[in-house]
């Protein structure tokens, strides 16, 4: 009868639990269970630890979401549920054994007040109410737990640096019995077993296991992916932190692709809208393929050393190294070429003198210096020197204006400025004549027919730019006398049936 009653009761718990949750095997006609309780904990719940030798210490906090299993390994004996009991232990890592003895102690005292089938609600009572019973609400102490870590690992390094193996084994056996864990025997449960791995520590332990099972439940459940509007299981998908928005993966790999293949590697942020949030390399490297990640690391590493102040890359084109600079010194060598370069100029180091400016950079520089504060403008005269800056800004300017309102002879090159008169200029170096509109050099024969010619892309333009568009009456300014005075002295070119001149009465 009772073994039918455990086998029913064995079917009904496979129905309920997982099997992460729930197993079991029969040995002899008897069933071996085991079970993993996960403890539903306050939305926030806090770690808290110090260590309690230093009492002016303050108590650390992390947030946590899950803590680790509690397992309870129960056998049933023949003549369970109808006079005996289940024997059972309770493990925990983040419980003392002094306190699980308390929760062995309930389990009993659910069975007395039962002495029916009991495995159900004990995982339940372990479940749901272990916190409430332990009168633990939002913040679970750990400072004995980790009280004891740390004195067991400062022993162990003491231990280590003696090297002093059967002294080290008295002091420790001695300092055990002196714990007072030997005093709280009559307390403290058999069933109740401590499992927390030697050596290692408890806060971490935890830590590691809480975001482990925040993937493992991340995955479980779906989501609306907030690009393009699908419902996908979070296998499917990915998530921001600490901003927690969620995007599925095949939106977020093409987000990443694009930006990576871009160069746009800094800053790459949660797509959800003035999310500042963002992403994180393992991230990236988890969604785009081992050739694109390794472009993108090694561009972020690039950016990166841009934006540090005392990095600078070593000039020589086959080197490129980044170097390590003093803020206080213009010398920086590079390591690998040993190349020792100004880090103003780039150039080989030039001591005390100012740096040379190429030509390619003098208009910006000289842009930089007429805009620039006064502490600016103190600053490039230090580097550039003041009489350099000052000699190149006038130079330049002179430049500037002869650009700006002068031509170069096609032939000598000499640059002409016009004042007056008619486009056909005549050079006062060499003599050449040419167009002052288009540069053309001239017939020095006949330089007005590049002007009267109706196929050349000046024609009619003689007095372009010279002629007002509007002429005072009084004006009795005569703008084909050139054409007269040259002609003149030729009849041909006077007879010539192309040119009509038409002279105002």
């Amino acid at each position: 009868m009772d073994h039918e009653k455990q086998k029913d009761e064995i079917t009904a718990l496979e129905s309920i639990y997982n099997e992460e949750e729930f197993s079991y095997h029969e040995e002899n006609g008897q069933y071996e269970c085991s079970f993993k309780i996960f403890v539903n904990l306050p939305a926030k719940c806090h770690l808290s630890y110090k260590d309690l030798r230093h009492e002016t210490d303050l108590a650390q906090e992390v947030q946590i979401s899950y803590l680790p299993p509690l397992t309870l390994h129960v056998t049933l004996p023949e003549d369970y549920p109808s006079v005996s009991a289940p024997t059972f232990m309770l493990c925990s890592s983040w419980l003392y054994p002094i306190v699980l003895s308390k929760l062995c102690r309930k389990l009993d005292s659910l069975w007395e007040s039962s002495k029916q089938e009991i495995l159900f609600t004990w995982v339940e009572f372990l479940q749901d109410e272990t916190l409430n019973f332990l009168k633990i609400k939002d913040r679970l102490d750990m400072d004995h737990m980790y009280t004891s870590y740390k004195r067991a690992l400062e022993k162990l390094q003491v231990s280590q640096a003696n090297k002093e193996t059967g002294e080290s084994n008295k002091q420790c056996n001695s300092e055990a019995r002196e714990s007072g864990m030997s005093k709280k025997t009559n307390v403290l449960d058999k069933r109740a077993i401590l499992d927390c791995p030697i050596g290692r520590n408890p806060i971490q332990m935890l830590i590691d296991y809480n975001e482990k099972r925040k993937q493992v439940e991340f995955k479980k459940n779906f989501y609306t992916c907030n690009i393009c509007f699908t419902d996908k299981s979070g296998e499917h998908c990915t998530q921001f932190l600490p901003c927690a928005h969620i995007f599925c993966k095949d939106c977020i790999r093409g987000y990443f692709e694009v930006r990576i293949k871009e160069g746009n590697v800094q800053n790459i942020c949660c797509p959800e809208e003035k999310c500042k949030f963002e992403a994180t390399p393992s991230q990236v490297k988890e969604l785009v393929s081992s050739e694109l990640f390794s472009k993108y690391d090694s561009l972020l590493l690039s950016t990166t050393l841009d934006t540090m102040m005392d990095i600078v890359y070593c000039p020589r084109r086959h080197c490129q190294y980044p170097v390590t600079r003093d803020p206080d010194d213009n010398m920086a060598r590079c390591p690998v070429c040993q190349y020792a370069f100004c880090v103003r100029c780039k150039m080989v180091y030039h001591g005390v003198e100012p740096c040379k400016i190429s030509s390619a950079e003098k208009q910006r520089l000289l842009k930089e210096y007429e805009s620039a504060s006064n502490e600016k403008k103190a600053e490039m005269e230090k580097y550039y020197g003041k009489r350099q800056l000052q000699t190149m800004m006038e130079n330049t300017m002179s430049e500037n204006w002869i650009n700006d309102n002068s031509h170069n002879c096609p032939h000598c090159k000499t640059a002409i400025e016009k004042s007056d008169g008619c486009n056909k200029m005549t050079c006062s170096h060499c003599g050449t004549y040419f167009c002052w509109l288009c540069g053309t050099r001239l017939n020095p024969e006949a330089p007005y027919l590049h002007f009267r010619n109706p196929e050349s892309k000046c024609f009619n333009m003689l007095y372009r730019g010279v002629i007002p568009d509007e002429l005072d009456d009084d004006d009795d300014f005569d703008f084909h006398a050139e054409y007269l005075d040259y002609y003149s002295e030729d009849e041909e070119y006077i007879q010539d049936e192309d040119f009509v001149l038409e002279l105002d009465d």
